[in-house]
């Protein structure tokens, strides 16, 4: 493990260099090593991410109310954000994998948990405060551009309006739901009329949704909305 290049990338020095090897050891390479993976972590991380995100749209955003101060926190944690900050940073070329089992580091799911593992691997090698810097030092940004951006791109609502505009049947399949139970994965499309338009996967139910309202939004877009 090359601990200076990774200390230099996230800003900061682990007292505990273990902490750091379980956080970049995938499962494929954990399991047929007999060592423990990145997954208990990252079920801390993911934790410790949504409190420090809650807590500062609750301290910094005054103007919102609960609806709008979920929307903007599922947006600012998901997959997408988490996988983008990763692979801004170079930190998955560091995650260890089992090469001879076909296991790919481009997943965004992937690179999304490894946030979060090292998100937990930081706050249990120092505190709660560190950890929750470190965190928001990556998602304010993403927060303040969510906020900018127009009724927080709120593709649903969108849809929903064209729907209703339209005279058109809308709803939100579910196709599935994979990975483990701490850390699952979801699937749902977005329908109208009982045409399938757009699919979307995220950690939860609301996220899955969004993705797929946004991809159907935009393929709608793509052919002028109205025909």
């Amino acid at each position: 493990m090359k601990y200076d290049e990774i200390e230099k990338i996230i800003g900061y020095v682990f007292k505990d260099k273990t902490l750091c090897d379980t956080a970049f050891r995938h499962s494929s390479y954990a399991y047929g090593n007999g060592l423990e993976d990145n997954e208990r972590l990252e079920f801390f991380g993911d934790a410790i991410l949504n409190y420090a995100v809650t807590e500062y749209l609750f301290l910094n955003v005054k103007n919102l109310q609960e609806g709008k101060l979920s929307k903007i926190k599922a947006k600012s944690v998901s997959t997408e954000t988490l996988a983008s900050i990763v692979e801004k940073l170079g930190l998955n070329k560091y995650l260890v994998l089992n090469a001879n089992d076909g296991t790919s580091n481009t997943s965004k799911k992937t690179h999304a948990n490894l946030f979060e593992a090292v998100l937990a691997a930081i706050t249990l090698d120092s505190n709660v405060e560190v950890g929750k810097q470190f965190a928001l030092k990556y998602i304010i940004p993403y927060i303040k551009e969510i906020m900018s951006s127009d009724v927080f791109d709120d593709y649903k609502t969108a849809l929903q309006e064209y729907a209703q505009q339209y005279k058109l049947v809308l709803e939100y399949e579910f196709i599935s739901k994979t990975g483990p139970e701490h850390n699952p994965e979801f699937c749902f499309v977005a329908k109208i009329n009982d045409k399938k338009i757009g699919v979307g996967k995220g950690k939860n139910k609301a996220e899955a949704q969004y993705q797929a309202a946004k991809n159907a939004y935009n393929v709608l877009k793509d052919r002028g909305l109205e025909n």
